[in-house]
Formats: structure tokens, C-alpha cells, sequence
């Protein structure tokens, strides 16, 4: 996907690219260097080093899949990771469910799928919305990086999903 800015065991490259996180009082915390052990117990819980351009790479290939060959799921694998598993929470006007590693979301905007992370003075979110193949992706290095992310996300959204 051309995401050569990602990785998930620390090396030279991420290093050099790698911001520190900081923490709720705006202190860097030390670096965290991971290697292949830590990948292989805890990478399926956050261990993807990437930056929002890369991720962003990702996304694409989700909204506007290329043919499926070794590095490309095929449309039935993308389709079941997309569809709705277990129905989370709803209210006026909307539904939230997950899918196979994504939020999936139902409102009057349509249907967005998002996916977030947190690790120590690191916060993130994207969304995209699949019919109008348009999203953002936001990352943080503070541990207070969820109050500008909740202050931000739903007017960015809502103005990209209606332009869009």
C-alpha cells in the first residue's frame, strides 16, 4: 500500500520518524521501543507504528479496493470485515455496531466505519465514510489528546460527509 512510514517492530526508520507521546501534564514520556515478542503478544492490540499519511494509505485501499491478489483482500473478505457483528448502542437518529476490527456507524449522515487507538501519551481516530469514499484520520502524541479529538471530530465530519 505504499505505507513505508510503518512498521511494527522499532527500528533506524521509526526512530527518526517517530514523535514522542507525552503525558496529562505535557511531559515527553520515554521512547518505546518495540520488538518482535512484544508484536507477537500485543500487536493485534495496538502495535501498528504508522503515520496519518500511511494510515490514511490504508483507508484508501479500504474505500476504493484494488484487484485482490496476496496484499489485497478480495471483495467477499472486505465485505464481511465491513459488516455489522454486534449491535453496540443506539439513539435518535443513529446506530453504532462493530464489525471485524471497525466501529460501524448509521446516522443521518450514512454509514461511517471508524477505528481508534490509545497507548500511553498517544491518541488517534479515523473515519470514512465508504459511499462517498471520503474520511480523516487524526493522531496525537499527548495522553490529553482524546479532548481535541472529541472537540473535533464531529464538525469535521459533519462538514466532509455533507460536502462530500
Amino acid at each position: 500500500f505504499h505505507m513505508g512510514s510503518s512498521c511494527y517492530v522499532w527500528n533506524p526508520l521509526a526512530e527518526r520518524r517517530m514523535a514522542l507521546g507525552h503525558n496529562e501534564q505535557g511531559k515527553p514520556n520515554a521512547a518505546r521501543n518495540s520488538n518482535s515478542t512484544d508484536v507477537a503478544r500485543y500487536g493485534a492490540a495496538g502495535g501498528l507504528l504508522t503515520t496519518p499519511s500511511d494510515y490514511a494509505r490504508f483507508l484508501i485501499e479500504v474505500i476504493k479496493p484494488r484487484h485482490a491478489d496476496a496484499f489485497h483482500l478480495n471483495h467477499d473478505s472486505l465485505a464481511e470485515m465491513l459488516r455489522t457483528q454486534i449491535k453496540v448502542s443506539e439513539g435518535p437518529g443513529y446506530s453504532v455496531f462493530w464489525g471485524l476490527g471497525w466501529r460501524i456507524a448509521r446516522s443521518r449522515l450514512g454509514e461511517v466505519i471508524g477505528h481508534g487507538g490509545e497507548n500511553p501519551g498517544f491518541q488517534s481516530i479515523s473515519e470514512v465514510s465508504l459511499t462517498k469514499r471520503s474520511g480523516f484520520v487524526v493522531m496525537t502524541n499527548g495522553q490529553n489528546g482524546a479532548t481535541l479529538i472529541d472537540k473535533l471530530c464531529p464538525s469535521l465530519a459533519e462538514r466532509l460527509y455533507a460536502l462530500a
